[in-house]
């Protein structure tokens, strides 16, 4: 949903007379590249508090956030704007450390330019006049595709160890090229990102796995792996995925493998669905040591759940996120060779029918990386597709029995639940058991089965 223009010009109207109200930032760099602004950041020569006298009884609230930085939001129903007085940032020299030590409150707007971190963020939209405020020649930036900084580069990434990342992610998400010097800063002042709290750090890293998806009206189809190349050449994997980047080199069985163990995970990455990426990527970190240690990759899946919830926690993701990512990569290599029994295969996907569609995404993507193409449809999610289509239960409750038909049988405490998984199993191959009459049946001769074993 974009920006209301309307609301936003109401709200400019406001402030004529005190001051000039402009937007900066994402939503003139999405303007001036044709796209529909989504987001709305505003600022003015105005303090946060007033603003909030200006706009009092005028339909918009003001909710301040941080009295120091001089922040606050603007909002209504249907609208909403992040505003920030002009200022100037003073941080710790060279320290990378995200937030600013001193802000000094400024009256003018090329002084608040020049805190900002690229020339593509630094242009400003007055929306009464529809004309733009460019001091850096962000404009033609935009127009041409380039992320350069408004400052010294070294002063603008050794202020903020964060804008590093975001570099990564502006040209992943936009199909921008950082010019030379720009990058060349960004690789050096690269080992900031440990003074970024982990929870940053993991917001942008998820943002650049999913650019390709950020402005589907730009094509930008490549976003992703644009922004893992990106990142390498930086140095940012070695300093957040060492893991990852201990796969570059590292060669595989010519047999069953086109590419090296890195090259593989960053094909895998680049054709898998975003919901799998973390996993895509990360799948075959277990490579490295399996094979220092015993000169070939087999557990290299058991190797590397242990890596990867031992990354991702260092991450801060979250556990039951972290959790969904380490069991794809725990999985990944199931019926590898498309030669487990159907009927065991059926039981591991109705186990694991929460993940199934994920893990089936992450294999073929798999495969698709190991030999250079697509492989089609892989076995695994042919039968997940049937057992789909033909109603195979996924759980006791979608059996035509329950716990009170199992104890009629004549189980009770720990076997009646023993005695409705043996029907669950059952009848993934059975479909004859999925009928109240052949499940009752199936659990009255397994009771009596159990007796004559207990001879009772």
């Amino acid at each position: 949903m974009g920006v209301d223009a309307a609301a936003f010009k109401e709200l400019a109207a406001l402030f004529s007379g005190r001051a000039t109200l402009y937007a900066v930032g994402g939503y003139c760099r999405d303007r001036l590249l044709g796209v529909v602004p989504r987001d709305l950041d505003v600022c003015s020569a105005l303090r946060a508090e007033e603003v909030r006298e200006l706009l009092s009884g005028s339909g918009f609230a003001v909710s301040e956030k941080s009295m120091r930085l001089g922040t606050a939001r603007i909002y209504r129903e249907g609208f909403s704007a992040e505003y920030t007085a002009f200022r100037t940032d003073s941080y710790p020299e060279m320290s990378g450390a995200h937030r600013p030590e001193k802000v000094t409150f400024t009256g003018d707007i090329r002084e608040d330019a020049k805190r900002r971190d690229f020339t593509a963020n630094a242009v400003y939209f007055d929306p009464l006049t529809e004309g733009y405020t460019d001091f850096f020649g962000g404009t033609e930036d935009i127009k041409t595709g380039t992320l350069r900084a408004v400052r010294t580069p070294d002063e603008v990434f050794g202020e903020d160890g964060l804008r590093v990342l975001r570099l990564v992610r502006f040209a992943a998400e936009l199909g921008f090229t950082p010019d030379a010097a720009t990058e060349a800063a960004a690789a050096r002042n690269a080992w900031r990102v440990r003074d970024i709290t982990k929870e940053r750090v993991l917001a942008e890293l998820d943002k650049i796995f999913v650019a390709d998806t950020a402005y589907p009206e730009l094509g930008v189809h490549d976003g992703h792996i644009r922004g893992l190349r990106l990142a390498d050449r930086l140095g940012l994997t070695e300093l957040l995925l060492p893991e990852l980047a201990a796969l570059n080199g590292l060669k595989q069985p010519a047999k069953y493998h086109i590419y090296d163990a890195r090259r593989h995970s960053d094909e895998t990455f680049a054709v898998a669905p975003p919901e799998v990426r973390w996993a895509a990527l990360l799948h075959d970190v277990g490579k490295r040591p399996t094979s220092d240690a015993q000169g070939n990759m087999h557990g290299h899946e058991i190797v590397g759940t242990e890596l990867v919830r031992a990354r991702l926690d260092a991450l801060g993701m979250p556990r039951r996120r972290a959790e969904r990512v380490v069991e794809l990569v725990r999985l990944h290599m199931t019926d590898l060779k498309g030669d487990m029994s159907e009927f065991k295969l059926r039981v591991f996907l109705m186990r694991h029918s929460d993940i199934a569609d994920d893990l089936i995404a992450l294999k073929r993507a798999d495969a698709h990386a190991t030999v250079g193409h697509d492989v089609g449809e892989p076995r695994i999610g042919r039968i997940w597709r049937e057992m789909q289509e033909d109603g195979t239960p996924l759980s006791v409750k979608d059996l035509p029995v329950d716990g009170d038909d199992a104890a009629a049988a004549g189980f009770t405490g720990r076997g009646i639940g023993e005695a409705l998984d043996a029907l669950l199993c059952a009848s993934v191959t059975d479909p004859h058991l999925r009928s109240r009459e052949k499940a009752l049946a199936f659990l009255k001769k397994r009771a009596e089965k159990t007796e004559g074993r207990s001879g009772k």
